[in-house]
């Protein structure tokens, strides 16, 4: 090839580079301005300045509206799927209240008495709060408004009578009054040319111009999408074509099913579902249902037993109550109370125990071993369990001894020493024996008192030993000393558990390690200590 023929390919070749005019193969160096820039970039910077204008009134810069950038011939496949349904309000004039179920409150009785510790009030409502089993729902509906529909059969609430009849034919109700049978028919004959689809849930509907098609297509969404417009739903709905197509829809129309209620005659029977339930509501709704302005359920109850605002009412009830546990305890009082259980206050806070707390005094006369072991509470506060243990526990042992621990079982059913969830021991002491110890207190206190004094002489001096005075044998935190009963209640005299109780999960789950229990049925009644509470010569 000749130079000439190179020189005019390379002409030719030249319109097609894209690069910039320095990158080319004959280009000629570029004149600088006077400002130090090229021709080049001078002339780019317009171009530039118009490109970012444009795309600056693409995203809706000018006018406040930013368009989202969508690829041509793509679909939004987050639209494929039924939409998400709103959640339900509330429903109005009806109140929710939550209580303690007595079962649970039961089974946390056997608890307390079983490992003989004191527990707050407080926890013992969280605890309770922690699942919905453990909780029952009180719904109770205005004057106002209509009466609520309660389910006699089972644990159902509903705002409508449609609901209702809804639920009974929906629910393991509709087994109890009607019978249902599904037999061999023939498939429907005829020349078919497509077949309709639901798109959703890909059950068959039948070809569009079959008699039964628009009788399946609401039914379907009836049942199953409700949540969304007919015509939505119809629009999802797709059509195929194909032999394949047609014999699957035929194989669905080979067995049908058909309904009647119990104990009729073989007249009764019913291929309609529609009709079927009618005849269901028209004839079992009065045993199946009540009118009432109070019900009483289970917390857990499912969704599909209560009305969709009832069941947001109930979900707003119950978190409010876990947020704010305290509500909950008026409630626990009363129902501690009927597991015989008693209830009392210490430093503004209410505990439950397997006994009110009875004061031992200083100069009672105990058996050697309870002795022991309160002169050894006393004497060493904040007083653990596992200390207690270590100091009786003769050399060489690993496990307290029977004696021992069936002593310190009647003591903790007496109410003489309390046992708290920490571990904690404390020797409920006198009033006396409070006050003492408060006046043993720094001379910080003592001054701050006298300071007080001075002021109100009259009020002060006279002024009793309150029941929040703390003791040197009482703990910092969770232990506080006197007592003064809140809610009256029986005393327990040192139950014993003939046999250990199966606890459930999560309920008051027991921290003692040692079987009081055990100990108190091996125990004879010679060992039992005594309370001499005759004054010492």
């Amino acid at each position: 090839m000749t130079d000439s023929k190179k020189d005019s390919l390379n002409e030719l070749l030249a319109g097609f580079e894209l690069g910039p005019a320095w990158a080319k193969a004959n280009a000629t160096p570029r004149a600088s301005a006077p400002d130090g820039r090229s021709d080049d970039r001078k002339r780019a910077e317009p171009r530039a300045r118009d490109d970012r204008e444009r795309r600056s009134q693409e995203r809706g810069h000018d006018d406040g509206s930013r368009k989202p950038f969508r690829s041509p011939g793509r679909r939004d496949e987050r639209r494929e799927g039924p939409p998400r349904p709103q959640q339900t309000p509330p429903a109005d004039g009806v109140r929710v209240t939550l209580v303690p179920d007595a079962e649970a409150i039961h089974l946390i009785g056997k608890e307390v008495h079983q490992v003989a510790r004191v527990y707050p009030l407080y926890d013992v409502a969280r605890i309770l709060l922690a699942e919905r089993g453990r909780c029952r729902a009180v719904f109770e509906s205005s004057a106002s408004q209509p009466p609520l529909f309660r389910g006699k059969l089972d644990e159902s609430l509903f705002l409508t009578r449609d609901e209702a009849v809804r639920h009974l034919w929906h629910s393991a109700l509709r087994a109890r009054f009607i019978e249902e049978e599904t037999i061999e028919v023939d498939p429907p004959s005829g020349n078919f040319q497509l077949v309709a689809r639901c798109g959703l849930s890909g059950e068959w509907l039948g070809p569009p111009n079959f008699h039964a098609y628009q009788t399946s297509l609401r039914r379907l969404h009836r049942e199953r999408f409700s949540h969304m417009s007919f015509e939505a739903y119809a629009a999802k709905v797709r059509t195929e074509r194909g032999e394949e197509a047609i014999h699957a829809w035929l194989d669905t129309q080979k067995k049908k099913t058909r309904w009647r209620l119990k104990e009729a005659g073989d007249d009764a029977w019913t291929s309609d579902p529609v009709e079927a339930g009618r005849t269901l509501a028209t004839a079992c709704f009065e045993a199946a249902f009540e009118e009432t302005r109070r019900a009483d359920l289970l917390a857990s109850v499912p969704p599909a037993n209560l009305s969709p605002s009832l069941m947001t009412s109930l979900t707003i009830a119950g978190n409010h109550a876990r947020n704010h546990p305290a509500m909950l305890i008026p409630a626990v009082c009363k129902a501690v109370e009927a597991e015989h259980l008693p209830v009392f206050k210490r430093q503004g806070k209410l505990y439950t125990g397997p006994a009110r707390p009875h004061p031992l005094p200083q100069d009672a006369v105990l058996a050697e071993r309870p002795g022991i072991m309160v002169e050894w509470i006393r004497n060493n506060p904040p007083a653990k369990l596992e200390g207690l243990w270590k100091a009786v526990l003769p050399e060489g042992a690993t496990a307290p001894p029977a004696e021992f621990a069936a002593d310190l079982f009647w003591l903790l059913h007496q109410g003489h020493i309390l046992l708290f969830t920490d571990d904690t021991l404390v020797v409920q002491e006198t009033r006396t024996a409070a006050a003492a110890g408060e006046t043993s207190g720094d001379t910080k206190t003592r001054k701050k008192k006298k300071r007080k004094s001075t002021k109100a002489p009259s009020s002060e001096t006279n002024k009793p030993a309150t029941e929040d005075s703390a003791s040197p044998d009482t703990p910092a935190q969770n232990t506080p000393d006197a007592t003064a009963p809140m809610v009256s209640g029986p005393t327990i005299q040192g139950p014993v558990v003939e046999a250990p109780v199966v606890h459930p999960p999560e309920v008051l789950a027991p921290v003692v390690e040692t079987d009081f229990t055990a100990a108190a049925n091996n125990s004879s009644p010679a060992s039992q200590p005594v309370v001499d509470e005759s004054p010492a010569p």
